[in-house]
Formats: C-alpha cells, structure tokens, sequence
C-alpha cells in the first residue's frame, strides 16, 4: 500500500492524501465507504492497481479512514476531536472536501456505499460489480454506467433521503431487480443500455418527484400500487388493469416490470426514441 501527503501551505488547514494498493492475487474486493459530506467520485482505476484513494480534507476538522484486510476496503472520514475549534476558526466547509476513489477493473465487487451532504458523480462504467446498495442523503448524485457490467447481480439497492438523484444506464446494472427507496427530492431513472436480461423495479416514493424515461424498444409493464395522493403522469403506455403496459409488450426482446408506491409528490414516465 502506498500513501502519500501534499505539502500543505503555512497556516492553510487543508491536506491532499493519497492511499493506494496493487493487487496481489485478489479474486474479489468489497468495499465499504462512508462519506459525509462534500464532494465524491468514484470510477474504474488504472489496470493492476486494486483500488487509489484520494482525499482533501480540512485536518482540524476530520481525518481520513483507509483500511483494507482480506479483500475488504473500508473507506470513511472521522471527526477530529478539536472539531469544534475548527468550526470556530475555519467554519464548517464541507463542501470543500473531497474523495476521489477508483477501483480495480475486471475483478468482481460488493459495494456498499453511503454518503450525506454535497454532490456525488458514480461512475460504474467498467466495473465488475456483483452487488450494489448505496444510501444517499442530502446531496445532487448521479450514477452511470455506459456499458453492461459484466456480473449478474440480483439486486441493486438504492435508498435516497432529501436528494437530487439520477441513474444513467439502469439497463446496464445487469441486475435481476433494482429498488429505490425515496423520501423527498427528485429521482430520474434513465432505463436506457444493453439489458441483459428481463428484470423489475421496485420504487416506493414518499413526497418527491420520480421520473422514468423509457426507450421505445423497451418492453414495460407498470403497477401503480398505493400511490395515495401522488400525480401520475404514464407517457405511451395502455391502461390494463391496475396499470399499464407499453404497446410491444409481447414482441419486447427485453421486458421490464415496474412496481410503484407512493403517498404523495409526482410520477411521470415517458417513452422515448
């Protein structure tokens, strides 16, 4: 494992640390990440190397978390005990932190992740991820992946508080079933990529907004279950039933059911090129 610290300036608070580790004859890696606030990236790191951290961070206030034994990463940001002089010196800025984490390529991951406050950018694209949950509270987050990941999971979790959350390629998960859990704020599901196989959403919403945009050649059936007092909006889809169902529903090559709760806010799908 190498780990390496920027030169700071003289009175400046601020630190710049990088910790990183090769792989030596892993056959799978989990990860553990815990992230308050600020600003986090995650994406697919250089080939041979197992995982790079690189932290800024504001070292009377908090100090940063790398552990690794056995094939598990743990990766987090702890409370200094002099955080109070801190604050009162240097305020509270923690949007100026920031954690920028790449992992291994082509070795098969159980990600756990969690985050608060500040922005998040996840970029699965390469990666080989066997399971996904990620929990998100305060903050503006998008997930991508632009191609299929390579490992089947069977279930990608999602639990989003007051956020502004985003997924780019749900069809590239490759996952059996995709659950989102959302209190307020905003989720857009872009069910876009390659679909390996047939799977199911389950969102339950409570007072936010959840938009799905759906391409054409999708096939979707969607069961609108206990929405209460939530608008719903259903974009190029027959009324069957309970819900609804996409015109090429039976000539689909891949085909996606969707089981929706919610108590108030706003849904709204629509279908497009």
């Amino acid at each position: 494992m190498a780990f390496a610290s920027a030169p700071e300036a003289q009175g400046q608070a601020w630190k710049d640390v990088v910790s990183s580790r090769q792989v030596t004859g892993e056959e799978e890696l989990r990860v553990d990440l815990g992230y308050g606030a600020g600003e986090l990236t995650l994406r697919r790191g250089s080939p041979g190397a197992l995982y790079r951290v690189a932290f800024r961070y504001d070292e009377d206030a908090i100090a940063p978390v790398v552990e690794y034994e056995r094939g598990l990463l743990r990766v987090a940001l702890s409370r200094s005990a002099d955080r109070r002089r801190a604050t009162m010196e240097f305020g509270d800025r923690a949007s100026e932190r920031s954690l920028e984490l790449e992992l291994a390529p082509n070795l098969p991951l159980d990600l756990e992740l969690s985050f608060g406050a500040g922005r998040a950018e996840v970029d699965l694209t390469g990666l080989a991820v066997r399971s996904l949950e990620l929990n998100t509270g305060a903050s503006e987050s998008v997930l991508r992946i632009d191609e299929a990941n390579p490992e089947r999971m069977e279930s990608a979790s999602f639990n989003v508080g007051v956020a502004d959350f985003r997924i780019r390629g749900v069809g590239n998960l490759n996952a059996e079933e995709v659950v989102v859990k959302a209190g307020l704020g905003s989720v857009t599901l872009d069910l876009d990529g390659e679909w390996p196989a047939d799977a199911r959403l389950k969102l339950e919403m409570g007072l936010g907004a959840l938009r799905i945009r759906v391409p054409e050649s999708l096939g979707v059936e969607l069961r609108n279950r206990d929405t209460f007092l939530a608008s719903v909006k259903i974009d190029g889809l027959a009324r069957r039933g309970d819900g609804w169902r996409s015109p090429n529903w039976e000539s689909a090559r891949r085909k996606v059911e969707i089981d929706i709760s919610a108590a108030l806010g706003s849904i709204e799908l629509v279908r497009v090129p």
